[in-house]
């Protein structure tokens, strides 16, 4: 019986539902997750066969769990570094940069699941960050950006030579005051990557996404990896 103070007491009320088993999927001594059963009506006691029935069940879909898992990881995996190849073809095959950087800005899309993209050069003699091309914008907001060095988040992250990360764009009102277009784009999460080849900058690669963003570490170096690539395709050229 479900006391008032029980987690889901009301809803178990409202359906009554009077017994519950529950059987743990764990794997490695972590939990992937948990199969509920229920009986409703009168209170029951579920038997050592049916109980042995229930974890066996919950092994078996464990391992079905896991090995989805490890089937998307590896897929995921290879069209990483499938995208990473064919910006090494468009490098090898063509000098013009606008084909390499369309075939950068396609991946980055695709492969990091994000709205839009920017790719920022660096103008040597005027030390100025100059707008390239771009990807998934619904406005002209940032074509005809020029920032210095140090200037808002992509000057800062060539300036400093790191990942600029801001979470939440709507609290950094400042970040966007080089193109007030970009309020309506509804952008939250940005991140800035300077483009680093032969220990020198390059440009800078922007991230914008419409929702919040919180990726895990493979992503991180995915993103890494595009950008040492998009810069070897400027130095190259």
């Amino acid at each position: 019986q479900a006391e008032p103070g029980l987690p889901n007491a009301g809803l178990y009320a409202d359906h009554n539902i009077r017994t519950i088993g529950v059987a743990s999927l764990i794997r490695e001594g972590g939990l992937v997750g948990a199969i509920n059963v229920y009986s409703f009506g009168q209170p029951r006691v579920f038997g050592d066969d049916e109980l042995s029935l229930l974890q066996g069940l919950a092994d078996q879909a464990t391992q079905a769990i896991v090995n989805a898992r490890l089937f998307e990881e590896a897929r995921r995996r290879l069209d990483h570094v499938q995208a990473l190849r064919d910006i090494d073809m468009a490098i090898t095959a063509s000098l013009d940069l606008r084909v390499t950087f369309n075939v950068i800005l396609d991946r980055v899309l695709a492969q990091l699941g994000i709205d839009a993209a920017a790719l920022l050069l660096l103008d040597l003699h005027t030390q100025t960050l100059e707008y390239a091309t771009g990807r998934g914008f619904h406005t002209a907001a940032l074509q005809h950006s020029r920032l210095r060095l140090g200037e808002g988040n992509a000057g800062r992250a060539a300036l400093e030579r790191r990942i600029v990360r801001i979470p939440d764009l709507t609290e950094t009102p400042s970040g966007l005051t080089r193109a007030p277009l970009l309020a309506g784009e509804a952008f939250v999460a940005y991140f800035a990557v300077p483009l680093l080849a032969k220990g020198e900058v390059k440009g800078v690669l922007e991230i914008f996404h419409r929702a919040p963003l919180d990726p895990d570490q493979e992503w991180l170096d995915f993103l890494e990896a595009l950008a040492v690539q998009a810069a070897i395709a400027i130095d190259s050229a």
